[in-house]
């Protein structure tokens, strides 16, 4: 028997029932690099638009950014002074510290419209109309051909014919409405001076001959100097573009509503000035004085489901009766309340107050003198709630 030997190509070269049969691996590389090459450009343009996708999602995102941070500058500028120039050159400085595709926003006076931004319940959207008594900043911000930056040129330019792109965004800033519950503490300390220490006997120091609690409050007492320190605040309300309803609850050994939620600041002095001209001694029983004011902001007839709920608590001294401060104002919290804290003196407690505020959502304020309170006061009623509505 005779054995044939193969070698290399040969061997590959069997035949198979007779047939010879010609290896085709030259030709299928040949196949797959032509079609490589057929859509290499078509990978090319699909990874080009992909790119052009995320920097066009990127850059909106930029500009909702800018847009936010210029309208809330506006909307808090507006609210401070109430001026609408103050509040565009504000607007656009902010706009300008912010790049959309590496440029500074830049906008214009018409980007900004004034308005009233209303809802009807605390869970409801905000609704913006133009004109009326404004209490909200709409700002407008657009890239395209007929905007001062024009349109955003795209990152890979030139995919299926287009270079650029446009985007506009819109920004709210409300000053929202905001039921202000005032809460005083009328305990006996308010009888004395700032910078002297509370203790009976003797008398304060600046009351006259044969002065006893329940006569009026002496002339540089704290309780004074509080009344005047409210008068700065409601001032500041007043003179705001929201509208603020404002009540009034005092407390001692045991709190007292004075004065229902209203628009007529008048009747909070008033209310005040039961006590001016008769300051009784008393306890200071802070945690059911927030209970109180808590209290006036939900079940007054006039409470706007809409608005926020603000406490403003002021004390001189420490709690010494009555319910937990801190756990009445966690609870408040709970209920919607946010607490704003005012220690006045350095007899007040103010670790205490800090941690009222801080469980109320707010902050917390310390006075030493009478000039300190009133700058306190005013501080508080500039900080009252702005926000996004849209």
């Amino acid at each position: 028997m005779e054995i044939a030997i193969y070698s290399g190509r040969r061997a590959n070269r069997r035949s198979r029932g007779g047939l010879a049969t010609t290896p085709c691996l030259p030709h299928r590389a040949g196949a797959v690099l032509v079609l490589i090459v057929l859509l290499l450009p078509v990978m090319l343009l699909l990874s080009a638009f992909a790119i052009n996708l995320a920097y066009m999602e990127l850059t909106r995102t930029e500009m909702h950014t800018a847009a936010d941070a210029a309208a809330r500058a506006a909307g808090r500028e507006f609210t401070i002074f109430n001026d609408n120039n103050l509040a565009r050159t504000r607007g656009k400085a902010i706009a300008e510290m912010n790049s959309v595709a590496g440029e500074p926003l830049s906008l214009r006076d018409s980007d900004f419209l004034f308005g009233t931004s209303t809802r009807v319940s605390q869970t409801g959207r905000y609704q913006f109309s133009a004109g009326g008594i404004s209490n909200a900043v709409q700002l407008n911000v657009q890239r395209n051909s007929a905007a001062i930056d024009g349109p955003i040129p795209l990152l890979m330019p030139h995919v299926f014919g287009i270079g650029s792109f446009n985007a506009q965004f819109t920004s709210i800033s409300t000053q929202i409405e905001v039921d202000v519950a005032l809460v005083i503490d009328r305990s006996g300390s308010m009888a004395y001076a700032a910078n002297e220490v509370a203790a009976y006997p003797p008398a304060p120091a600046s009351a006259p001959l044969g002065w006893d609690f329940c006569h009026p409050a002496p002339p540089n007492s704290r309780w004074r100097n509080m009344v005047d320190g409210v008068a700065m605040f409601l001032n500041e309300v007043a003179s705001s573009p929201a509208s603020e309803l404002v009540s009034l609850s005092t407390y001692a050994s045991s709190p007292l509503t004075n004065q229902d939620l209203t628009s007529d600041y008048n009747l909070i002095h008033t209310a005040l000035d039961v006590y001016t001209n008769s300051l009784c001694a008393g306890g200071t029983n802070i945690g059911d004085g927030i209970y109180e004011g808590a209290g006036a902001l939900a079940l007054s007839p006039l409470a706007r489901p809409g608005a926020v709920k603000v406490i403003v608590l002021l004390t001189d001294g420490i709690h010494n009766i009555g319910s937990d401060p801190v756990s009445a104002a966690q609870t408040a919290s709970e209920n919607g309340v946010v607490i704003y804290t005012i220690t006045f003196s350095d007899e007040a407690n103010q670790s205490q107050m800090q941690a009222v505020a801080a469980n109320g959502g707010g902050m917390h304020f310390h006075a030493t003198t009478p000039a300190d309170l009133i700058i306190v006061f005013q501080t508080i009623a500039k900080q009252l709630p702005t926000l996004l509505t849209q």
